[in-house]
């Protein structure tokens, strides 16, 4: 069994990718891997601890709006498509398996054009631009909402579609499973001491996803005078991100690589509203004060967290240090209001969707 994994540009594409991965590996002893990402990207780095094999293709990015390096984007994605076909035929995939970011258009198109498997993966509320382009061409399509279900044609190719078998399926969105083991007391003990911690104070884990948030440590630093006076701080900057504000309870890194010691750790966490965080924190069952990238996809997930009263959303434009520094005084001492958003959360989604994924690309290669 060979599958080729495709996403990247931003850390939310690949955390499906090596969830999906790590279990089939489990599984299937003999099966073969590859990922296939951006150059610059994250992914490498991510991928690193897991010892998958990793390519990196020309990727052009189409923005939906006004930008000169639209122009640029078409010949990146022609050449894309011809390292595409190179990789494709020489690791010859039984399937290929996208999880998001424009790097899977040329490597899909190249896979439709080999006869090879093809399954796609929606993680967030609203279907990006690369899936709806990427769509017509998959034998399979998972959602992690039920109501992503109509975003996509139900049937099964790009010329016909089948009234036989469903082709869009809701699985939820996998998640790295490694990160719900319940550590002993030797192990806390243990990690305490590697990020520093001690036992006396609350810990507040920070983090903007894979590439970090510039804008969202811009208003970290404003609070942390006053905030390391009333918790400690784990905070994940992004690379070439970091913060100069030096406290023995603060406690910065370009990015954390041991999460699931992180997420333990931690009794509030503050992320963006990537899928793949709010995947994590609801399997983890945590209270989080969400503050969503302006602009973007994550406006239409956050929005969703606090319809259900699943975490404490605030607009990025809404925020600065002073506000942040009140409203996670608010939220430590406020135990209902914890346990309220920590059930409600729990709730938002299923969490076997890596078994279920993982399932149906096993099926797809045995056909």
């Amino acid at each position: 069994m060979r599958i080729l994994l495709v996403g990247g540009g931003t850390g939310g594409p690949v955390i499906p990718l090596i969830a999906v991965q790590q279990k089939i590996k489990k599984e299937k002893k003999d099966a073969k891997f590859l990922f296939v990402g951006t150059k610059n990207g994250p992914e490498k780095q991510m991928l690193a601890q897991y010892s998958i094999p990793f390519k990196s293709i020309a990727a052009g990015k189409l923005r939906r709006y006004f930008s000169l390096l639209n122009i640029l984007a078409p010949f990146f994605v022609l050449l894309g498509l011809v390292q595409s076909f190179k990789i494709l035929k020489k690791f010859n995939p039984d399937i290929v398996f996208a999880a998001g970011g424009y790097v899977a258009v040329p490597v899909v198109f190249a896979a439709w054009v080999l006869k090879k498997k093809i399954v796609i993966h929606q993680q967030d509320y609203v279907p990006s631009l690369t899936n709806k382009i990427l769509s017509p061409f998959a034998d399979k399509i998972t959602v992690s909402f039920e109501h992503s279900l109509k975003d996509f044609l139900s049937g099964s190719g790009i010329f016909g579609y089948s009234k036989n078998e469903q082709r869009v399926l809701w699985t939820g969105n996998p998640f790295r499973e490694e990160l719900t083991k319940v550590m002993t007391e030797a192990e806390i003990k243990a990690a305490r001491k590697e990020f520093g911690l001690t036992e006396e104070m609350p810990v507040l884990l920070i983090f903007g996803g894979a590439t970090g948030a510039a804008s969202l440590n811009k208003i970290v630093m404003e609070a942390l005078p006053e905030l390391v006076k009333v918790v400690q701080v784990l905070h994940s900057t992004g690379k070439g991100k970091a913060i100069d504000f030096k406290h023995p309870n603060y406690h910065s890194f370009d990015l954390i690589s041991n999460m699931q010691r992180a997420y333990a750790l931690s009794d509030i966490v503050i992320a963006r509203a990537g899928m793949s965080t709010i995947t994590e924190l609801s399997a983890l069952k945590k209270a989080a004060i969400i503050v969503p990238m302006p602009d973007s996809h994550q406006t239409e997930n956050a929005g969703i967290l606090l319809v259900t009263q699943s975490a404490l959303v605030v607009p990025q434009a809404t925020l600065n240090g002073e506000r942040l520094l009140m409203i996670i005084r608010k939220l430590i001492y406020d135990w209902e209001y914890q346990k309220t958003i920590k059930e409600n959360i729990h709730h938002l989604m299923p969490h076997n969707a890596t078994e279920k994924i993982s399932k149906i690309i096993q099926e797809l290669c045995q056909k």
